[in-house]
Parts: structure tokens; C-alpha cells; sequence
């Protein structure tokens, strides 16, 4: 996890004004690993510093009472794991430029990370990736794992155009429920990339208190399953009338709120994700939510009236230009999820006519500086002004 130079100090700051008597790590890798940042600080201590970041951040806006607290360990869904200069593994602490290697870890769910344990040593004999001098093959071994279900998707992505990695496959395609080898070719450090092959499934499924999600190898879902349900059910509690849900994703809160609204409309950027939505929709035979594969400011342009609006947007927020159309619309509920307290701050902030009624805190990376809100915002004076 690298952060730069100001955070780094700020949370250095706050670490050592909670870190109280501090707690042994959990696992062997902390402290050069950069996936974690405070295993060495109990769990308690970091949900107060957390509620004081997001309270600091967000001053003159909302505060919170507390961070809603995770399992937190063996809680995430998703890990990425590099394979460069002979490591495999997860990048050091501070350093882009080098990888630990890492022979398990502790915030992977446990499936994934027993499926890591055995493909690991056979990626050894497999030509890793330099991602400084761009020249290699191997760049990632992505392992996925659905909380509710238990179903564990393995995915390599490759640098060249070519399966060296059969061998490898035969070993463990027994003990994964999708394996499939994508291909990126590009210079930009990513774990995504084109699906040259599957060896097996193709997708795995998340339950979500009934609702069946299918997950493809490029598919953005929850990385805490558990805190993403909670999340999820708070807010169906103000979906009402007609629904729109920006930044739509695979259509997770789409379909989970399609129960209380009257109809919702998902707007998602990613064909993938959007073929995947619909392919959803049909799996759980709801027939009041719709998909459009656009940029939510084009949607934008021409869209209706709605009684909420439920956005989801990456670490980076909304547009300047969308939070001003949303300002305009009138809607009766804006109800915001957000990964960055500080681009919430950002975006609340161009919304004249609406005021924050409500934030909640999640703690959805436990171990990190993360934090999640989920934010309810009204109409100021009941009303929306032009």
C-alpha cells in the first residue's frame, strides 16, 4: 500500500495517538509486506483512529460516532498477487519498486489463500514479470473468493500472448472453481486484461441474502463481502420510487434493491460489467431494473426524473459536472457510497440544494487506512432550489 509523503505523516500522526499497547501481528510478512499497515495495533485502537480520520476530513460537513467494525481478518474477497524480479507476492511497504514474497496471508479468506499456498511454489519454475524494464511474462496470479458461496475463481495475467502455465493449471484446477488466463500486453501495472483462455467455469457466484451475483475474471465486486451485505441493506431502507444507480458495476445494488423501488436504472461505463449486470438480472429473474453501458455524465444529458439516485463511485468520485446535473434533478434522495472520505468530501460539497442528513462508517479494509461512508442526503427545507 503506498501512500504518499503528507498521508504517510498524517496517519504516522494518529498512529501513535491510538496505538495504545499494541497487539502482535498476525502475520510474519508485517512490516515489509505492504498490504497491511497496523497489524501491530489492536483492532479496537484502529477503529478509533479511523473514526478520527474520517471525522477530521469531513469537519464542517457531518461526524460520526463510530466506525462499524469488520471480522478483521480472513475478510477479503479479492488479492493480487505480483510475480516480479524471482517474488511472488505483494509489492514492500514504501516501495514500488520491490516485491516481498509472501507465502500466505492473513486478510485473504481462507479458500483463496490455501489455493495460494499450493499454486505458489509451481509458479516458481514460471518467468515472472519486470515491470520497471517491461520484459517478462508472468505479471499476476489474481485469486478470488465469494464469502457466501465459498467459490474461489483463479486468475493469471500475462504479458505475452501464449499459456506457459498448463503445468501449473493441472495442479490445482481441482481445488479452484474458475481458472482463466488473461492477457495484458500493455506498459501500465495492471491485473486486468483480455480473457485469452479459461480452463475452467469462467465466473464464480455471491449470495447476497438471496440475490445471485455472477463474477467475471475483470468484474469489479466488494472486497469485504460481509460489511458490502451490511452496506447493501442499508441502502435498500431508502430506495423508493424510481431508482437510478450510477456507477452500476456488475449490478450488485441494482438487483439488491429492486424489492423497494418501483424500477431502477443501472449506468455502468464497462461492457464487461454491464453484459455481466444483465446476465444477473436473468439469473434472479428481476424484471424492474434496466442496464445502459454509458459515461454517467451522457446518461446524464437526457435523463428523467428519479425519486433517489444511488451512486458508487471509484476512489476518485464523481465528475465535477455530474455532482452539479445531480444537484439540478431534484430528486428526494441522494443516497452516496464512497471509498475516499476525501473526494465525498469533494463532491457533497458542489451540491447546493441538498444537505447531508446522515454518514455511517464501515470499515471495509481493516488493517489499512481505508474507511467506506454511506451518506443520505435531502433536499434543504424540503425542497429543491434552481
Amino acid at each position: 500500500m503506498q501512500l504518499k509523503k503528507k498521508e504517510r505523516r498524517q496517519i504516522n500522526s494518529l498512529i501513535e495517538r491510538f496505538r495504545g499497547e499494541g497487539t502482535a501481528p498476525a502475520c510474519p510478512h508485517f512490516g515489509s509486506c505492504g498490504g497491511c499497515l497496523f497489524q501491530d495495533m489492536a483492532y479496537g485502537d484502529q477503529l478509533l483512529m479511523k473514526k478520527q480520520m474520517v471525522n477530521d476530513t469531513l469537519q464542517g460537513i457531518a461526524a460520526i460516532n463510530s466506525v462499524r467494525p469488520s471480522v478483521p481478518y480472513r475478510y477479503r474477497s479479492r488479492m493480487d498477487m505480483v510475480t516480479a524480479f524471482g517474488c511472488i507476492g505483494l509489492r514492500r511497504r514504501g516501495s514500488f519498486r520491490f516485491v516481498v514474497n509472501v507465502t500466505g496471508c492473513s486478510i485473504m479468506q481462507e479458500k483463496s489463500d490455501s489455493l495460494y499456498r499450493k499454486v505458489r511454489p509451481h509458479l516458481e519454475a514460471v518467468e515472472g514479470y519486470d515491470y520497471l524494464r517491461h520484459k517478462g511474462y508472468l505479471r499476476y496470479a489474481v485469486l478470488r473468493e465469494a464469502r457466501f458461496t465459498g467459490q474461489v475463481m483463479l486468475n493469471f495475467v500475462v504479458a505475452e500472448k501464449e499459456n506457459r502455465l498448463t503445468a501449473v493449471i493441472d495442479q490445482v484446477i481441482g481445488d479452484a472453481d474458475s481458472v482463466s488466463i488473461l492477457h495484458h500486453g500493455g506498459l501500465a501495472d495492471l491485473s486486468f486484461g483480455d480473457i485469452m483462455e479459461t480452463a475452467k467455469g469462467g465466473y464464480i457466484e455471491e449470495d447476497f441474502d438471496g440475490i445471485r451475483y455472477r463474477i467475471t475474471p475483470n468484474s469489479f465486486f466488494q472486497s469485504n463481502a460481509g460489511i458490502a451485505l451490511q452496506m447493501y441493506q442499508k441502502i435498500r431502507e431508502h430506495a423508493r420510487g424510481s431508482v437510478l444507480d450510477l456507477c452500476a458495476g456488475v449490478g450488485s445494488i441494482s438487483l439488491f434493491i429492486a424489492g423497494t423501488a418501483d424500477r431502477v436504472t443501472g449506468v455502468e461505463l464497462n461492457p464487461e460489467a454491464v453484459e455481466t449486470a444483465r446476465a444477473n438480472r436473468e439469473i434472479n429473474g428481476i424484471n424492474n431494473v434496466e442496464f445502459v453501458c454509458t459515461d454517467a455524465a451522457a446518461f446524464l444529458k437526457t435523463a428523467g426524473d428519479y425519486e433517489t439516485i444511488v451512486m458508487d463511485p471509484p476512489r476518485a468520485g464523481m465528475q465535477k459536472g455530474v455532482m452539479e446535473t445531480i444537484d439540478r434533478m431534484g430528486a428526494g434522495t441522494i443516497v452516496y457510497m464512497s471509498c475516499n472520505p476525501k473526494t465525498f468530501r469533494d463532491d457533497v460539497a458542489i451540491l447546493r440544494n441538498y444537505a447531508v442528513e446522515s454518514v455511517e462508517a464501515f470499515d471495509m479494509f481493516p488493517q489499512t487506512p481505508h474507511v467506506e461512508l454511506l451518506a443520505v442526503l435531502k433536499p434543504r427545507h424540503g425542497q429543491i432550489r434552481s
